[in-house]
């Protein structure tokens, strides 16, 4: 990172550009924390080197080049988990290497509190559970990474609650949508007044956890905060799709009428620009290179399979596909489609690079119209091997 009042390197949005750490310089500030003296919060290291719960834990001990290894660790141990980490700043890292090497390599804990108890909060589902949270949290890094004039515009502060917002955005997921927990009159949607019941309900439980440390801030920063990381959630709920789609094309279209351009590095765009990475990395899936991807498809699948079965015993309408009758190739087709436009329109805004995610959303498009994998158990991952 360069040292406060260091020029940083012009930046073209297609172009080659050095590396960056997230972070503005220390004079940085955004609207919701002005008027402050910045510093550095000592979560902040912890959120950039997060170790996900159980086998998750230890899977992500280097994020942002913090590979330390335990020193009881061989060395073949520390190589494999070392490579495996080398990717993290990156979009086509690969989550499941780590895993794999986590196996062969017992990492030193780096977690603070907080973040070993909002992983372990998640639930043991197979999808949205604690390895999806720190998947989540890493594609977030990655997008601003590399996105590299946002990424010097936001000030610390800023950064971290997004961190913590990414690895807890569904945090005590149950498996189930909130279509299904609004038909069935969970306590959930019955508490939420069947408004985003799961969205609320992560919001809330993550702020419960993160309350020792959120009371440590001066009133302002602690407000300010609250409201990012709630904003932050709530935008995961994918019945906001369709309009964040709709007012960020909006927004593109009226700058561009002004003879100017929809720059997220100004503070006024900061924070939008942040919902629409969450919610991109919560759907990222079949924007990951096809390994990885497939891996994912498995797991979610079997979620929806689980959540149709419910379904099907409760009488309800059918939301999700059940899996005898699934047509796996056109129901990953439909969600690309159904995706695609939130990646291209947020590749338009100035200082936001989606290009490497857009690329793997077409060549996922692209192999499942043309060779697509078994749709049954392990099929996905098998044609991934």
């Amino acid at each position: 990172t360069p040292r406060a009042g260091a020029a940083r390197p012009a930046a073209k949005k297609n172009g080659s550009r050095p590396s960056s750490r997230y972070g503005a310089s220390p004079r940085a500030t955004s609207p919701r924390f002005k008027d402050k003296i910045k510093r550095k919060p000592n979560l902040l290291a912890a959120a950039k080197r997060v170790v996900v719960a159980n086998q998750v834990h230890r899977t992500l001990s280097g994020l942002v080049k913090e590979k330390k290894l335990a020193d009881a660790a061989s060395e073949g141990r520390r190589e494999a988990l070392s490579g495996a980490l080398a990717k993290v700043d990156h979009w086509d890292f690969n989550i499941w290497e780590c895993v794999e090497a986590q196996r062969r390599a017992k990492p030193q804990h780096l977690l603070r509190p907080f973040v070993q108890k909002v992983l372990g909060t998640y639930q043991d589902v197979p999808y949205h559970n604690a390895l999806h949270g720190a998947d989540v949290l890493q594609g977030f890094h990655a997008l601003l990474t590399e996105s590299h004039a946002l990424d010097a515009s936001l000030d610390d502060d800023t950064v971290l609650v997004s961190l913590l917002a990414a690895i807890s955005h569904d945090v005590g997921h149950p498996g189930l949508t909130n279509a299904y927990l609004v038909a069935t009159s969970h306590e959930l949607a019955i508490r939420y007044n069947d408004v985003s019941p799961l969205e609320n309900m992560h919001a809330r439980v993550a702020l419960d956890l993160a309350r020792p440390w959120m009371e440590t801030l001066p009133p302002e920063d602690r407000r300010a905060g609250r409201a990012l990381w709630i904003d932050l959630l709530l935008a995961t709920d994918m019945k906001h799709h369709a309009g964040a789609i709709f007012d960020m094309q909006r927004a593109l279209q009226k700058a561009q009428a002004a003879g100017g351009v929809y720059d997220a590095a100004e503070p006024a765009h900061q924070h939008e620009t942040l919902k629409i990475f969450i919610h991109a990395c919560d759907v990222s899936n079949p924007a990951k290179p096809w390994a990885t991807y497939m891996k994912w498809t498995d797991l979610v699948m079997e979620e929806f399979w689980k959540q149709a079965e419910l379904e099907a015993e409760n009488g309800l309408a059918p939301t999700m596909p059940r899996k005898q009758n699934t047509d796996l190739a056109k129901f990953q087709l439909g969600f690309i489609g159904f995706i695609r436009p939130l990646f291209a329109t947020a590749n338009q805004i100035a200082s936001v690079d989606f290009s490497a995610p857009l690329a793997c959303l077409d060549e996922s498009r692209r192999r499942w119209a043309e060779d697509p994998p078994p749709a049954t158990p392990g099929g996905a991952r098998a044609a991934a091997a």
